[in-house]
Formats: structure tokens, C-alpha cells, sequence
């Protein structure tokens, strides 16, 4: 049986607040019931939106309320680093992976083209890409003219999707309604979404903790998970 890995990976792009403390209680209470680890993990890519002295406020919380953790930024450990900006060297790698898995493409949309999309179909718009139909000619012959470009997902041949997750039960949801994400953005940096899959892969997180409002982004990251034939972990929303 492998040993419970929690994570608890707040972003400092505002101050901690009760909810956040709340998952990691959670998380924390997860782990050591079965002696496994508690990990503190800072998904800190959205430079941007960086709060000056949320990552301090995340630390004295987490102290103040004796929810220590095993890994992290400041004790190290064998699964770091553990501040995502300092994982970016990785996250291109893995998707030009899942390109040759058939799990993502390359996308040279302009904004223009999605806005003629979204305009059309209004309430119900869902980004159909045309570039899923470049052949690999047309693909490097862009790439070699340094055309901009985003990674996106790929989602094809699934007609239904399905996990469990431990508090709503089994959850099945139609693949037809699941839009292709964006994975690494036009200027390099991964998207949340897709950071946090190869981090939780690759620090052996067995058990993810977070809000309900991720439900309906699993069924997304569970197809990631398949593309690459990783183990998915256990849910709990």
C-alpha cells in the first residue's frame, strides 16, 4: 500500500483566509491518520497577482494553528522544489510529451479567431481548434516562422468520462462538454491546471484535497492522467 502524500498549495496571489485553512486541516488530518506526509507546496506562477507577504502570512498560519508540515520550501525534502516558479524548467517537457501521446496539440489561434467563435455560438460557446487539423508539416513549418502559440489539450474518442470521488460518490460526466485547456501559455509558463497535475505526479501526492468547485475540472485532469498512464489519485472534494 503506498504511504499517504497530502499537499496543501496555496497561491500568493491574495491573503490566506478560513478557507483555505479549512483544506489544509483536512489535508493535514489525511496524512497523519495513516502516518503519511503533509506537504506544503507554493503555486506561485501567476507573478502578476503576486501578494507582497502572503507567502509569510501562509507559513505563521500554518505554524500558529501546529499544522506542520513534512516537505516543503523552507524543510526541503526529496520531491522538490517545492515553490512552483521554481519548477518551470519541467512543465514544457511534459507536454511536448503528451503531444506524442496524442493528449495535446499545439494551438496558433489569435485571440481574433476564438472571439469569432464566442460570438457565434454565444451562451453555448465552446472553442472548436482548427489547428487539431495542421498535419506535422504545416506544424513545424509554423514553429520554424516562430509563430506564437499556446499547448492545449486534446480531448477525442471519449465519449463519457468517470471517477470517484470520496465525499459526492461516483461521478460520470459526457466528454462533449469538456472544452480543450490551455496547458502552457503563449509566453512558456504552464496554466494552474496543468501545473498541478505533473507537480502532484511527480512529489507522489496520492490524495488530493481541495473545493468542490474543481469538480468539474477533474474529469479534464483525469484524461491528462490517462494520456501519460499515470495512476490517478484519490479525490476528495
Amino acid at each position: 500500500m503506498k504511504k499517504v502524500r497530502t499537499r496543501f498549495a496555496p497561491s500568493p496571489t491574495g491573503y490566506m483566509h478560513i478557507g483555505n485553512l479549512r483544506t489544509a486541516l483536512f489535508e493535514y488530518l489525511i496524512a497523519k491518520k495513516d502516518g503519511g506526509d503533509f506537504i506544503l507546496r507554493i503555486e506561485d506562477t501567476d507573478q502578476g497577482r503576486k501578494v507582497e507577504g502572503a507567502v509569510d502570512i501562509i507559513y505563521d498560519t500554518l505554524k500558529t494553528c501546529r499544522l506542520n508540515w513534512d516537505e516543503g520550501p523552507d524543510v526541503g525534502g526529496n520531491y522538490g522544489p517545492y515553490i512552483q516558479s521554481e519548477r518551470l524548467s519541467m512543465y514544457k517537457g511534459y507536454a511536448l510529451d503528451l503531444i506524442e501521446k496524442n493528449g495535446a496539440h499545439y494551438c496558433f489561434c489569435k485571440e481574433c479567431e476564438l472571439e469569432a467563435q464566442r460570438k457565434e455560438a454565444g451562451d453555448s460557446f465552446k472553442f472548436v481548434d482548427p489547428c487539431k487539423n495542421l498535419t506535422k508539416e504545416q506544424i513545424q513549418e509554423k514553429l520554424d516562422h516562430n509563430e506564437e502559440y499556446v499547448i492545449r489539450q486534446t480531448i477525442e474518442n471519449v465519449e463519457k468520462t468517470s471517477y470517484y470521488d470520496e465525499v459526492y460518490g461516483q461521478i460520470d460526466v459526457d466528454a462533449d462538454v469538456l472544452e480543450e485547456q490551455v496547458l502552457i501559455k503563449s509566453d512558456g509558463f504552464p496554466t494552474y491546471n496543468f501545473a498541478n497535475i505533473i507537480d502532484d505526479h511527480t512529489m507522489n501526492i496520492t490524495h488530493v484535497v481541495r473545493g468542490n468547485e474543481y469538480l468539474s475540472s477533474t474529469p479534464k485532469y483525469n484524461l491528462i492522467y490517462d494520456a501519460y498512464g499515470w495512476d490517478r489519485p484519490t479525490y476528495v472534494h
